[in-house]
């Protein structure tokens, strides 16, 4: 691992993936206008800060997660599915892949580095390909100082989960609206947050290949209302699709038999009948 250093920001998406192939990580730039940056970033606020009210927010190494954004408004529904997203994952995980969570994640002052992990690493190792990844949308810029993401390059090429020596750790540097691409192999962890007031603020697609079971349980999670509105594409995009004879509802469909297609769209218990 002698190369310590992560690719810079770019709008070209084959050098972003050649980064991605190196590095284990890739930055494209301007993935998101201000206007969304703003209107996703003041979303993410208010519902940071309704969950304190509650009593429900979740902390952990002094950083606020919101979690199952799905839920949240048709902006997040919307990032989820964004062209950027889904071409990298694609790319990554062929051409199903399932959205795994969508977390909001906001680093605050004097919180802890996070411990250094890799996404996918409930897989046994050796890691031969990518299983799981991750779209790290900037709703802030990320600086070396306000807890950016620190990765240590290249790592995704060791094909395990993250040792007991800690590697060289660089932190990922780039303004809002980018969206910081992981392999799923590489380590990482969010940064410590030396500011004194800046809360950084980021939202994590995780996404899976469509044989991984997800990170969110999406069908009990899922509030029935956000459920009836999906379109085919989001609902399969959240795993409701039968994928090879995977995910079936009371068996396959009656008018699969005999026929070679075991992927598809199914709604055998109605739960997308429009009222």
């Amino acid at each position: 691992m002698a190369e310590n250093r992560l690719p810079t920001p770019t709008n070209d998406h084959e050098r972003a993936k050649r980064d991605l192939a190196q590095f284990g990580c890739c930055i494209v730039a301007d993935a998101l206008g201000p206007g969304q940056v703003a209107v996703l970033r003041a979303s993410v606020e208010r519902i940071a800060a309704h969950e304190r009210a509650e009593g429900t927010h979740w902390i952990s190494n002094g950083n606020q997660k919101s979690f199952m954004l799905v839920n949240r408004g048709q902006k997040f529904l919307d990032l989820a599915e964004h062209p950027v997203a889904l071409e990298f994952a694609e790319q990554q995980l062929g051409p199903d892949p399932l959205l795994s969570s969508l977390t909001a994640n906001l680093v605050r002052p004097g919180n802890n580095q996070q411990h250094l992990h890799a996404d996918q690493q409930y897989v046994p190792h050796p890691w031969t390909h990518v299983i799981s990844m991750n779209v790290v949308w900037a709703l802030d810029g990320f600086t070396a100082s306000n807890g950016a993401t620190v990765v240590a390059p290249r790592t995704h090429l060791l094909r395990r989960t993250p040792t007991t020596e800690l590697p060289p750790l660089v932190p990922v540097l780039c303004p809002a609206g980018s969206a910081v691409v992981l392999d799923g192999r590489v380590w990482h962890a969010s940064g410590e947050n030396r500011t004194a007031s800046t809360v950084r603020v980021a939202v994590l697609a995780h996404y899976c290949a469509p044989y991984i079971r997800q990170q969110e349980n999406i069908f009990r999670s899922i509030n029935p209302d956000v459920r009836r509105r999906l379109t085919p594409r989001q609902r399969r995009l959240l795993g409701y699709d039968i994928w090879s004879g995977l995910g079936v509802v009371n068996g396959l469909p009656r008018d699969w038999v005999d026929h070679p297609d075991r992927t598809g769209p199914t709604n055998a218990d109605g739960i997308f009948d429009r009222p």
